[in-house]
């Protein structure tokens, strides 16, 4: 369903966080794929898919990965590029 390298938002048609964190991306010129809940996959297939890969339970759009790395939804992508643009050390990065 997904290569696991890609950054991608699983997303819904209307979401203003889905909007709001593909403008971020947009604005870094990060490439993504877009999953739409309901077009592409259903919203139990994308928390089955989460589940097994991170071993957490989500229930919200937007979830993010980015370059592979789980990221999470609009405000921890928020937090992640604040803590990127400061100049923290990414390599041990957790939410």
């Amino acid at each position: 369903m997904f290569d696991t390298t890609e950054t991608i938002i699983f997303s819904k048609t209307i979401c203003p966080f889905c909007v709001k964190a593909k403008a971020i991306l947009d604005a870094k010129n990060i490439a993504y794929k877009i999953l739409t809940l309901d077009t592409e996959l259903s919203k139990e297939d994308m928390v089955a898919l989460i589940q097994e890969k991170e071993g957490i339970t989500v229930n919200t759009v937007p979830q993010i990965y980015l370059d592979g790395k789980y990221i999470g939804g609009h405000d921890d992508l928020v937090a992640f590029f604040e803590r990127q643009d400061t100049g923290m050390d990414l390599g041990s990065f957790e939410l």
